[in-house]
């Protein structure tokens, strides 16, 4: 089974560039108008509001591979009692959860932010919840798309949303400042869910209006695997808020502010080759363990794509992280940059495992995903504390990216054992250790040499003309027609 550069693959990435797009104006604007404390407070309350995601029990995840087995099979009504009982059980649920979790929310946000920024995070926290109620039964909807081979259409749909929050967001906070996100965001929320229950009702012509099936059995049958993916979710619920919250602790919230944007960014470059790559989930999950060999060739195939593609993009966005850092924030300043950069090897160590990771959960192998997120999450947290007590911001941030690697490496060596490769010959494919360095001296050729000029018009020459020479290389590399040949 080939991996082709189809709708499923590309309509993902378009949808993730438009986000990126959207990104970068969202954040300047808000930076420009509310300031860089108040994206801290923002960032904050999502992550305090998000440690609620456990309640979800893993089923929105466990969506695509149901979904998609059940199509497989032709048994349309299966893939509808799978939607309708799901939305059902979180929606209920999830509800209870939250009116019990709002106390808990505003203690901790009280405790980790500044007096004087308090009463701004408490007028946000109502929307946030909604929000976040509304984003898991959307997370349903999504998967079930994606376990539809319909990937292409949940993006178009999500991308389209994006445009309509940041449209909705400048309109609003003018007026009500950083209430008018909130707002605009719950507006977000609500439209995603009418237009991907509308899309999803097109491909499941069985599917109802409104859901008013729930069995028992279908949850049953759901239950093992989704709580299994459960404890991957709290294992990663220990890094995100965790390291926002060890920021806000050692760094204050103008750092964290700094993070959350450059976080962002390194996490939309991430998005388009991950986005890619989730296709493998259904595609797995329809062979149902029956054709190893096929399995093994996707892999193999995905994971050369996806090294390939990962030195590129983060190559690109490490080029140009002064040029971004001037244009975004309008000034030069060195804590983002190093952000950017320490973020970007994190992030890449953890991209180049997409293939091993998507493998394992389309065949339902979870135990190894598992421990690679106790790896990261424990590690992260341990070493944030760590580092952070000494080195502030920039100590918890570290401590992070090395959790994040460590968990990372182990997952994607883990899958080579046993899947039987040798992993010291394809951990690096050959013919791109050569090409991960040249990319590396680009990077640093690129902020090194920036540091030292004044002008934004030699800064971002230099960058573009690193990103040109980066883009070159891997043109003229022999793996691309290696690669385009397999595809």
């Amino acid at each position: 089974m080939k991996i082709k550069a189809s709708k499923n693959v590309i309509a993902p990435a378009t949808q993730i560039v438009v986000s990126g797009i959207v990104l970068f104006v969202l954040y300047r604007y808000l930076y420009d108008n509310l300031g860089v404390a108040q994206i801290g407070v923002w960032s904050l309350v999502l992550a305090a509001t998000s440690v609620s995601r456990i309640g979800d029990l893993g089923l929105s995840a466990g969506v695509v591979k149901f979904v998609a087995q059940a199509l497989g099979r032709n048994d349309e009504q299966r893939a509808v009692d799978i939607v309708q009982t799901v939305v059902l059980s979180l929606g209920i649920f999830m509800a209870v959860i939250l009116a019990i979790g709002y106390p808990l929310f505003s203690m901790i946000l009280g405790y980790l932010i500044p007096e004087q920024s308090i009463q701004i995070a408490l007028d946000i926290l109502p929307y946030a919840v909604t929000s976040l109620w509304i984003m898991i039964i959307v997370g349903v909807l999504t998967g079930a798309l994606d376990g539809c081979m319909r990937l292409d259409l949940r993006s178009l749909i999500t991308a389209l949303s994006h445009v309509v929050f940041l449209g909705v967001t400048i309109y609003l906070v003018p007026e009500y400042g950083l209430r008018g996100v909130a707002i605009a965001q719950l507006i977000q929320s609500v439209g995603l869910l009418v237009l991907l229950w509308w899309a999803l009702k097109q491909q499941l012509r069985q599917l109802p209006i409104f859901p008013n099936q729930w069995k028992f059995s279908v949850l049953k049958d759901m239950f093992h695997y989704g709580l299994n993916f459960q404890i991957i979710t709290v294992m990663n619920m220990l890094f995100d808020p965790m390291v926002k919250a060890l920021l806000s602790k050692f760094g204050g919230l103008e750092i964290l502010g700094v993070y959350e944007m450059a976080n962002g960014l390194i996490l939309k470059c991430r998005a388009i080759i991950i986005e890619a790559n989730r296709v493998m989930v259904p595609s797995i999950a329809k062979l149902g363990g029956g054709d190893r060999e096929k399995a093994r060739q996707m892999f193999t195939t995905a994971y050369n794509l996806n090294f390939y593609a990962s030195i590129f993009f983060y190559g690109l966005s490490g080029i140009f992280a002064t040029t971004i850092c001037i244009l975004w924030l309008g000034h030069y300043q060195v804590t983002f940059i190093y952000f950017v950069l320490m973020l970007n090897v994190g992030w890449f160590a953890n991209t180049i495992i997409g293939p091993a990771y998507f493998s394992n959960l389309g065949s339902g192998k979870l135990k190894p995903i598992m421990i690679a997120h106790a790896i990261i999450g424990m590690g992260s947290f341990i070493l944030s504390m760590l580092f952070g007590s000494l080195y502030g911001g920039f100590g918890v941030v570290g401590g992070a990216v090395i959790g994040l690697i460590s968990g990372s490496i182990f997952l994607l060596l883990e899958y080579f054992v046993s899947a039987g490769y040798r992993w010291t010959r394809i951990i690096i494919p050959q013919g791109m250790a050569g090409f991960l360095i040249f990319a590396v001296a680009l990077i640093v050729s690129a902020n090194g040499i920036a540091g030292v000029f004044i002008e934004t018009e030699l800064i971002i020459g230099l960058a573009l003309t690193c990103a040109l020479v980066l883009a070159v290389a891997l043109y003229s590399h022999p793996v691309r027609k290696a690669l385009m040949k397999s595809e």
